[in-house]
């Protein structure tokens, strides 16, 4: 690739919230010309018209292909994900393009959905905790101060729960400080552990993590058994399957998770004690392997699963989000509360000593 294509490249780069739009948009788009029977560089170059503001790195996209690059490898110059150019890249094997476009397509389509319901649930408590985050701090620099002259804070016999609200007051801005820099170093500290492990273990280490963890087991499982359905429905044998797994085209994890398995059955075990041996899948994975090679019917029952496993991540995912407003509504009148007590309370409790 030329210095010219290189620059076209680099001038391309999507914004971080507009990529996944374009990139679903695109492949979907794709995927229909191709399935009307478009040969792709027909169909990019209708693409490039019909897609004005795109049509800069189509084109180059088009100049690559004609200079003998793969379009999987257009793809990932493009800042594509990886998953989505192994998934194209397999796809040139077992032959089913169109629907390896259409299946990433929807699945960026979906993805860029839950970020955008998840943005919505967000906006408003965020903003509401931001509010009543300003209101705490008000009151401690500058109501509070006043009303502790009147002996608020410093009366001996004031309650338990007045005590410890003022404290929360007083000391809220230090909290809050706690908190982000402890989050941020926990955070940090996490992904460059994560940074220096094999793909394998990090998948593993993901997984582990509490809730997360099998939302993540359900994505991998999901992601492995529709790639695997596809190949084994060409007709591929495990050996050709696992080699082709390993080629630098696919995802990292792919290549580790084909070596491990190969490693395996050169010890003399099967396809399924292999899968056992990975416990960032589903336990159910081995013995859809089991049932689906006792029947010859291994490419199918691994693609139905494939579909269970994603309605389930699915419904997970939208499960999780509704959590997520009450947990934020809970802090914020946790913090109502504190503010409550801390100003009523104790200024009660002055009442009852006659000192207003």
């Amino acid at each position: 690739m030329d210095t010219s294509v290189k620059k076209t490249f680099k001038n391309t780069r999507f914004l971080k919230s507009k990529q996944t739009t374009i990139q679903a948009s695109f492949l979907i788009k794709l995927s229909t010309l191709i399935s009307e029977g478009f040969a792709l560089k027909e169909a990019l170059q209708f693409l490039a018209t019909i897609m004005p503001k795109e049509a800069h790195w189509i084109s180059a996209i088009l100049t690559g292909l004609e200079r003998g690059n793969r379009f999987d490898e257009m793809l990932k110059q493009l800042d594509f994900s990886e998953r989505i150019t192994a998934q194209i890249y397999l796809s040139l094997v077992h032959g089913r393009f169109a629907e390896a476009l259409r299946t990433g397509g929807k699945y960026l389509e979906e993805k860029s959905k839950q970020e955008k319901q998840l943005l919505k649930l967000l906006q408003y408590p965020v903003l509401l905790l931001g509010f009543m985050t300003g209101v705490v701090l008000v009151i401690r620099t500058i109501l509070l101060p006043n009303l502790m002259q009147l002996g608020i804070g410093s009366s001996k016999e004031q309650s338990l729960a007045a005590f410890l609200s003022i404290t929360f007051v007083q000391y809220f801005p230090y909290l809050v400080g706690a908190v982000f820099l402890g989050g941020s170093i926990l955070m940090a500290f996490f992904y460059y552990r994560l940074g220096k492990q094999t793909a394998i273990k990090k998948a593993m280490t993901l997984t582990a993590i509490p809730f997360f963890g099998k939302l993540i087991r359900l994505h991998y499982t999901h992601y492995f058994s529709y790639e695997w359905s596809q190949l084994f429905k060409s007709g591929l044998q495990l050996n050709e399957m696992i080699s082709l797994m390993q080629t630098s085209s696919t995802t990292t994890l792919m290549q580790e998770v084909a070596e491990k398995i190969e490693q395996s059955l050169m010890e003399g075990k099967n396809f399924k004690e292999s899968m056992n041996e990975l416990p960032f899948f589903n336990e159910e994975l081995g013995l859809i392997v089991l049932h689906g090679e006792a029947t010859s019917q291994l490419g199918s029952e691994l693609a139905l699963y494939s579909k269970d496993c994603k309605q389930r991540f699915t419904g997970a995912i939208e499960k999780s989000f509704s959590y997520i407003q009450p947990i934020i509504f809970i802090v914020i009148a946790l913090i109502i509360l504190c503010v409550y007590l801390a100003l009523l309370l104790p200024m009660y409790s002055l009442f009852e000593e006659g000192m207003f």
